[in-house]
């Protein structure tokens, strides 16, 4: 295969050790395929485990009779670590690779997720699943955001925000998983059965690993600033300062519903069971939001920031709605439409900062947007666990 030489001739090692930026090859589209069908399943088990443990709150609420304020900080914790806490991994992730961090999030994340079973006390659960798995998955989250970033050219904000509909796909699949898992074998045994089916993210980073010579970080300006966690240049920005408030008070509001109606529908008189199918209806009506996020960037010429001045509106409307509801038909189409409504706003963000910044400093930048919206995802939880 051809090759095509970049104008640097500074040499990073990324993944298996290949100079890529002195040499980078153009990858066929099969490999491009399998590079991002690892990145979708990163996404999935990131964010799946996550909304999966809004089933299990309501089972460790009656298991360990704790009040709801403290089960609650299982979710919050794990939601927030994982998307606050990659920041920390950005310099890991350009010295080393995405494949090879991926590898090491999903093995620590996985290991959390195991030794949770055996803890037999909630807060060493809260510590092992919420913080530890929290923080590994984030590395996953970000290497995958990361790795499309570096992959695709040209079309590179329609690929993030395909590569957001995992987040449907995971919170379609895992409240069911988690369902099946302590209806069949009780709460410890679902989070080894989960740590089982979330160990998928090892083999989908080898697949990154190998294929770190097809990976473009930049142009030689940019990489003497790869290693730095935090772009200072951002913090001086106003418009970034808007963009991160508005993640910040989105990420607050639009997961109410998906962590909290398992139990708000056993306050009410439903079973466990029809809670976890809401939370997946929201999955599939997330799903169909995604995609109409990803067709809406294809086809329309405005900036996907504008959209949001409406999108958010029909949220608030929904939230009432859902609330006021009881019969469980009309719930489960008024979740169908809230999950399509924030899904495709909040689709638009990995997007929104690759055109504000560009690929060289977009590992900064969306570490900084998942650093807000993780701080959102904490305070949200936590605030609708105190209601």
């Amino acid at each position: 295969m051809d090759t095509k030489h970049i104008l640097s001739e500074e040499t990073l090692l990324l993944g298996n050790d290949i100079p890529v930026d002195s040499v980078k090859r153009e990858a066929s589209k099969c490999r491009k395929a399998c590079i991002f069908l690892s990145c979708f399943m990163q996404i999935i088990v990131c964010n799946g485990v996550g909304y999966g443990l809004s089933v299990m709150y309501a089972e460790l609420v009656v298991v360990f009779d704790s009040s709801r304020g403290e089960a609650v900080l299982l979710q919050s914790l794990f939601m927030g670590f994982a998307s606050a806490s990659g920041i920390l991994f950005t310099g890991l992730i350009h010295r080393f690779g995405p494949g090879a961090c991926i590898i090491l999030g999903g093995l620590t994340g996985c290991a959390g997720l195991f030794v949770s079973a055996f803890t037999g006390e909630l807060s060493l659960i809260i510590i092992c699943t919420g913080v530890v798995a929290g923080t590994a998955f984030s590395i996953c989250q970000l290497a995958a955001f990361v790795t499309v970033g570096w992959t695709f050219s040209g079309s590179t904000s329609f690929f993030l925000i395909c590569l957001m509909a995992g987040i449907s796909v995971g919170q379609l699949i895992y409240p069911l998983l988690f369902e099946t898992f302590i209806s069949q074998y009780t709460w410890s045994g679902a989070f080894v059965l989960v740590a089982g089916v979330s160990m998928q993210t090892i083999p989908c980073g080898l697949i990154v690993y190998f294929s770190g010579e097809y990976l473009s970080k930049g142009t030689e300006q940019s990489q003497g600033k790869g290693h730095s966690y935090c772009d200072v240049t951002m913090l001086k920005d106003l418009v970034m300062w808007i963009f991160w408030v508005n993640f910040i008070l989105i990420a607050m509001a639009v997961d109410v519903e998906a962590w909290f109606i398992v139990d708000h529908m056993v306050t009410r008189g439903f079973t466990r069971e029809v809670g976890s199918i809401l939370v997946s209806m929201i999955g599939i009506g997330s799903f169909m939001g995604r995609l109409c996020g990803a067709l809406l960037r294809l086809k329309c010429k405005y900036p996907s920031f504008y959209h949001w001045t409406y999108f958010y509106l029909i949220i608030a409307v929904m939230h009432v709605i859902i609330l006021n509801l009881n019969d469980f038909r009309s719930l489960v189409a008024a979740c169908i439409v809230y999950g399509m409504t924030f899904a495709t706003a909040t689709s638009q963000i990995p997007g929104i900062m690759f055109e504000a910044v560009g690929p060289e400093r977009y590992p900064q930048a969306m570490a900084i947007a998942n650093v807000v919206l993780g701080l959102g995802d904490m305070l949200g939880a936590l605030y609708g666990g105190k209601l």
